[in-house]
């Protein structure tokens, strides 16, 4: 019996499953245009501190642009795809318009009533993303202060706003969410006296209480901050959580006691064996895969008594170390027999090698040994990821930029990785490159099957084996929808376009601009450009704005995208030119289009000396691209944006 016993113990071990939890942690102080906050970028240091210490993956990130927090938070969502709990914390200034709330990037001005849509993050917007990856979300706002800014009136959606109420208002989330404020709704949140803001401090501190439920934690800081500010601020949370969420599990157990004859050894024999252990464990630097789950280290340390215990003196800088029934910590301890399980996974869009360190003992006997681990992206992804790919880890290639050695690459990585979808997305956009449209079908399909979402996009704008038919577009439109239900921002601005317009389906004007805007939300500049013509134009009920156009086209140009580059009269260099000038330049304020007759354009299909012919793709947009060798982005988009259509809409 206790034999059977044992063994169930240990595959139950074995098919334990170490959940997956993410926190994106931001601090925003150094502000630009506004007055500066002094304690964000400390409350983020010790706010990541603690999640690390709970076990999570931490993305810790400092007085962010809105361009760097475009980055650094789809890193995060590939990050947080599938994930049991995934979490945003916030420390900075944010504050309410129209019962939406925006945390503010160190780089907005918000001088203009167009401004909001283009630099500030929508709190909505970062909590529908997290709905569509994980199974429990949390944002916690440590910013509701007053509005900053001496403009009170914005664009928002189709309406001109008032700011009115100080701090932020009430959000509502969706079934197992919860949304925690510093202060409750409507009121105002303080820096505090100390290094550290009173709400940051009180849950830094109380998050790390062993085995209590997120309820309790948010009671006593509740309860901490009302002391702390004699009742000025009162701590506030809508949850709809369904699930127990323990943020700090129990204590792990330290490492045991060797047995007493082990600590009868002779000293010289532990010394020999730490030393092996210490010389087995530094001599490595180890390459790590990027973006394929936690990678066994495979360390087979040559100790295997069981007094010999090894205790992280230091932790990764970035990435997950892990055994397979449970995430380590700075605080964790393993025995040698663990070792060999050890895993890393490294944190997307970090490139750095880490460093992790070990104390080795066994009885008295004591050695630090320190190990190199390396990102390292796989040369399927260098060649072939996607811009704005939520579940890539790269910045992303546009389709002319895909060249020589990119199939074998991903033929490899495919066979390497038969259950990562991205590889198999990947093998797909490099045969459509090369005309290769039904093997690129197939590989793209096989990608949705698995679980990739731009997959399903893209299944969606691959030109139909027919001509174009109704029922082809509704299959179109459809996977476009489902698609930008998960969150794409290619989906989204196809999906958007097609409800605005009404293009084969039936019209909705405010879900198609509310999709639209958030695309380009996400850095989509096809979306921007689409914005920049509606608002331009004034359409289907939306007033026309050039100002609210412009702004939409400079944000594009931000994103160093060639069409919105050529619209303000800007050179589309992929290197800057610095320029002196005996005279101030002229600055840009208004744009003015002059339409002229033109003629029915003809569809134009570059071609390569010995590419196959392939026949012309329409895109989301509607317009033809290109699958070949070249490019709707040779006149002159360096890759930094979107990857859509850079020809003129009639702007």
């Amino acid at each position: 019996m206790l034999l059977a016993a044992l063994i169930l113990v240990g595959f139950t071990t074995f098919e334990a499953r170490a959940d997956r939890r993410v926190a994106l942690v931001i601090g925003n102080s150094e502000y630009r245009e506004i007055p500066a906050l002094k304690n964000p970028d400390k409350d983020a240091d010790d706010v990541s501190k603690t999640f690390r210490l709970a076990g999570f993956e931490v993305f810790t990130a400092k007085d962010l642009t809105r361009l760097q927090f475009e980055e650094r938070f789809r890193n995060y969502l590939a990050a947080a795809d599938g994930a049991d709990l995934a979490v945003v914390y916030y420390s900075g200034h944010g504050f309410q318009i129209g019962g939406e709330n925006f945390l503010i990037p160190v780089d907005a001005s918000l001088k203009d009533a167009a401004d909001m849509e283009v630099q500030a993050i929508k709190v909505n917007d970062i909590l529908r993303q997290l709905r569509s990856r994980s199974k429990i979300q949390m944002i916690i706002l440590d910013a509701c202060r007053n509005n900053p800014f001496p403009r009170k009136d914005y664009w928002l959606r189709d309406q001109l706003i008032v700011a009115g109420d100080s701090g932020l208002a009430q959000v509502t989330g969706s079934q197992n969410t919860l949304i925690a404020f510093a202060t409750e709704p409507g009121a105002v949140a303080y820096d505090g006296a100390g290094d550290l803001s009173p709400f940051s401090s009180s849950f830094s501190r109380r998050a790390l209480a062993p085995d209590q439920e997120i309820s309790s934690v948010m009671a006593a800081v509740r309860r901490d901050v009302v002391k702390a500010t004699n009742g000025k601020q009162v701590p506030w949370e809508n949850s709809s959580l369904i699930d127990d969420v323990v943020l700090m599990r129990g204590a792990e157990q330290p490492a045991p006691s060797p047995p007493a004859a082990q600590q009868d050894q002779q000293a010289t024999e532990r010394g020999i064996q730490v030393a092996d252990a210490a010389e087995a464990i530094g001599s490595r630097d180890i390459r790590i895969p990027v973006g394929v789950g936690p990678v066994p280290l495979k360390l087979d340390l040559p100790a295997k008594d069981a007094g010999v215990s090894l205790e992280l003196a230091n932790y990764p800088a970035t990435g997950t170390l892990s055994l397979p029934d449970r995430v380590l910590s700075p605080q964790s301890s393993l025995m040698a027999a663990e070792v060999d399980k050890l895993r890393y996974e490294p944190q997307i869009g970090s490139s750095a090698p880490i460093e992790v360190g070990f104390q080795i003992r066994v009885g008295n006997a004591a050695k630090q040994a320190t190990m190199k681990l390396s990102p390292d992206v796989d040369p399927c992804d260098q060649a072939a990821g996607e811009p704005l790919d939520l579940q890539g880890v790269v910045p992303g290639r546009l389709p002319n930029e895909i060249g020589g050695g990119a199939l074998e690459a991903c033929e490899a990585a495919v066979k390497a990785y038969p259950d990562i979808a991205r590889f198999r997305y990947e093998l797909g956009r490099v045969l459509l490159a090369s005309g290769r449209v039904d093997e690129a079908r197939q590989a793209i399909q096989e990608a949705a099957d698995k679980g990739h979402i731009r997959a399903l996009f893209a299944l969606g704008s691959i030109a139909p084996s027919g001509t174009g038919t109704a029922v082809e577009t509704s299959k179109a439109t459809d996977l476009y929808s489902k698609a930008s239900d998960k969150g794409d921002p290619y989906a989204m601005a196809a999906w958007g376009r097609a409800l605005f317009n009404g293009l084969g389906v039936e019209r909705d004007t405010g879900k198609g601009l509310d999709l639209l805007l958030q695309a380009a939300a996400m850095g989509h500049v096809d979306a921007m450009k689409e914005l920049a013509l509606i608002f331009k134009e004034g359409r289907n009920g939306v007033p026309a704005d050039p100002a609210r156009a412009l702004a939409f086209l400079k944000a594009g140009m931000e994103r160093q995208d060639a069409y919105s580059m050529g619209i303000l009269g800007l050179p589309t260099r992929s290197t800057p030119v610095v320029m002196a000038c005996k005279v101030p330049p002229k600055v840009i304020t208004k744009i003015k289009v002059i339409r002229v007759p033109v003629s029915k354009p003809k569809t134009i299909t570059r071609t390569i000396p010995g590419a196959p012919k392939v026949k012309p793709i329409p895109t989301e947009t509607g317009r033809t691209s290109w699958t070949g060798g070249a490019s709707h982005a040779s006149d002159g988009n360096t890759g930094g944006g979107d990857g859509g259509d850079t020809g003129s809409d009639g702007l």
